[in-house]
């Protein structure tokens, strides 16, 4: 028999999890809905009728892991979902512009506010960063006089525009403000900045926030940003403000909108729902080539006039990986760094721009007699007979 004390926390309990489930129903299939409906009726059962005080360990027992099923089933459903949005954005087209738009309000407090930063950081995994396909926007909010645009490779363009730089140094340099949640102002920051964008680029808002807007109706700005051709997506941790968030997102809201009751469960939903392998991709010049100083440990003690890519070297930004690489010239392979750019061995040549690759691979000749006169070779047509052969057909031919 379970006493009245443990009856009642059980029942709290209950009820704790039936609130969460039914902000979140709307977005799974019929069949779980009846699933929820059902658990929701024993639960009422429990409260409305006194002679279910006698239920059995068992019973309570098997209604709460029925609980706890539900919210793994719901939290997978919501990961897939937030995935196939994210596909689309990136598989659609080459030119996606996204705008993040983080809440930075007191009650986030400056731990919480790093997670927004992550989840911005892992939605990009995929995405390609630089002027000529995926642009960037970071606004953070607090009260009205704190919305501060960050980063933003959309309305203005600059020779920085890349993913390295972006994860490297940008995101790492935005502050913490705390104050109120004026969600209106930052869904008009982001409609001054896409209305500057690519006409035919594809645009995508994320807002993050925690709490009830304050400041004024933000509905009217969210239309207007999807008037303009944006997609959004909201996400509330540990919120109330559920229809505010679902009336911001975009059509059918309840497949745009999710609601997390946790920074934690917010956290662990983003690593479920954005976990990638991650992908080599290109590597494109950067501007400023001390820039990739970030490789060399104890940069600082050599000196400024020191290099930490070889001279021979580019500094490069992979657009997908986020990292700075120093990549040797065709024809030459090494690691890039200093001192490490050496030339294909006699016999050996490599073509082709820069690659994802921090080494360039040096390709054999065709022919075991062949030689390669030219450094660096770059180029199959560098590749000639030894001494003492003749070419016939690309191969060489011995004269005896």
């Amino acid at each position: 028999m379970i006493g009245p004390i443990v009856m009642i926390r059980v029942l709290i309990l209950l009820f704790s999890c039936l609130l969460i489930i039914v902000s979140l129903d709307a977005i799974t299939r019929s069949d779980e809905q009846l699933h929820f409906e059902r658990i929701e009726e024993t639960a009422l059962s429990l409260l409305g009728f006194e002679d279910k005080r006698s239920a059995n360990q068992h019973n309570l027992n098997a209604s709460l892991l029925n609980v706890d099923r539900t919210f793994k089933k719901k939290a997978a459903t919501l990961s897939r979902l937030l995935k196939i949005h994210i596909d689309y954005l990136r598989n659609d087209t080459d030119q996606v512009e996204l705008v993040f738009l983080v809440d930075a309000s007191g009650s986030v407090g400056s731990k919480n506010f790093q997670s927004e930063l992550n989840f911005v950081k892992n939605l990009l995994s995929d995405f390609s960063v630089e002027p000529s396909a995926t642009r960037v926007a970071i606004v953070t909010f607090g009260g009205k006089r704190n919305i501060k645009r960050n980063v933003d490779q959309i309305s203005r363009t600059g020779e920085n525009d890349n993913k390295c730089y972006l994860l490297n140094r940008q995101l790492n340099n935005i502050n913490y403000t705390g104050g109120g949640t004026y969600t209106r102002g930052a869904l008009l920051e982001a409609l001054r900045i896409l209305e500057k964008g690519r006409s035919d680029a594809k645009k995508a808002v994320f807002l993050i926030t925690d709490g009830f807007s304050n400041g004024g109706d933000p509905r009217p700005a969210a239309t207007l940003l999807k008037d303009a051709g944006a997609t959004i997506f909201t996400f509330g941790i540990r919120t109330g403000n559920v229809d505010e968030l679902h009336d911001i997102a975009s059509f059918p809201g309840y497949t745009h909108s999710y609601f997390l009751n946790s920074f934690t469960e917010f956290e662990a939903f983003v690593r479920r729902a954005l976990h990638r392998d991650l992908k080599t991709g290109k590597y494109v010049p950067v501007a400023v080539p001390d820039n990739c100083n970030l490789l060399c440990r104890n940069i600082s003690e050599v000196g400024n006039e020191w290099n930490c890519c070889d001279n021979f070297a580019t500094c490069a930004c992979g657009t997908a990986t986020g990292h700075y690489a120093c990549i040797c010239p065709t024809g030459y392979f090494g690691s890039g760094l200093n001192g490490s750019c050496h030339p294909c061995p006699n016999g050996t040549y490599a073509s082709g721009e820069i690659s994802g690759d921090f080494t360039s691979m040096c390709i054999s000749c065709p022919d075991v007699n062949h030689v390669t006169v030219k450094v660096p070779a770059t180029s199959v047509e560098h590749c000639v007979c030894a001494s003492g052969f003749t070419i016939d057909r690309n191969k060489c031919e011995g004269n005896f």
